[in-house]
């Protein structure tokens, strides 16, 4: 290889580098992908194991962090990203596609759960699985079937969008039955 090839071959890697480089320094100091109150870089990592919402699939590339032994447990769902944030103090553990149908506020969970669920308004009805009571007639749920027909694949696509509800994928939400009882969400 001549001298001028192994200056092309250096002057494309270390462009390439640069190029690299600034478009993670411009996605790390983008403000609006990032929430308050928890480390960027917590959110930057759990971001880039996400995977394409699928309701048969949990939301990250890994296993579930255990609840129980979290301390300072909170989630913050925000309807605009389409996502629930579960943070531990301030460190994010996990995120999670959502379909958040609560006005802002903040609930907590009441510990209640089950297995499956109806929810009626204004005449059409949600079937749901894996579902866990918030306060203020809220819940988290996974839907099933929507005015009679299955719910499947990328749910936050379909037009379905029934009140107070937070909607993940069944494991998700499954996950989510292990929430202590009187842990704070903040919907924003």
């Amino acid at each position: 290889m001549n001298n001028k090839q192994k200056q092309f071959i250096l002057l494309t890697t270390a462009l390439f580098v640069v190029i690299v480089l600034f478009i993670n320094l411009h996605a790390y100091l983008d403000s609006s992908r990032f929430i308050t109150g928890a480390s960027r870089t917590s959110q930057v990592l759990n971001t880039n194991r996400l995977r394409r919402p699928n309701l048969s699939k949990s939301s990250e590339h890994r296993r579930y962090p255990d609840l129980r032994k979290q301390s300072g447990l909170r989630l913050i769902a925000i309807s605009g990203m389409k996502r629930v944030y579960v943070l531990s103090g301030q460190r994010v553990i996990y995120i999670m596609h959502a379909r958040v149908a609560i006005n802002h506020q903040s609930v907590v969970s009441r510990g209640q759960r089950g297995q499956q669920i109806d929810h009626v308004a204004a005449g059409h009805t949600l079937a749901g699985r894996n579902w866990s009571a918030l306060s203020r007639q809220s819940y988290i749920v996974a839907p099933a079937a929507s005015d009679q027909n299955q719910v499947k694949g990328n749910w936050l696509k379909t037009s379905f969008d029934f009140p107070n509800t937070i909607q993940l994928s069944r494991p998700d939400a499954q996950w989510l039955q292990t929430l202590p009882k009187g842990t704070k969400i903040v919907i924003r």
